[in-house]
């Protein structure tokens, strides 16, 4: 996983594979990938919004 969302694209594939986690609430596996998703998006938008 990167370690910062550095464009808009960035940004927005890491809010679809966000939702897709959410939305098919796809194994726990994947608790981790969602957690690093919600802190990359934060920073963006910390930074850019």
């Amino acid at each position: 996983m990167k370690k910062r969302l550095e464009t808009e694209e960035e940004y927005r594939e890491a809010l679809r594979r966000f939702l897709e986690i959410i939305e098919n609430q796809l194994e726990s596996d994947n608790e981790e990938e969602l957690e690093e998703l919600i802190r990359l998006m934060e920073i963006y938008e910390y930074e850019n919004c």
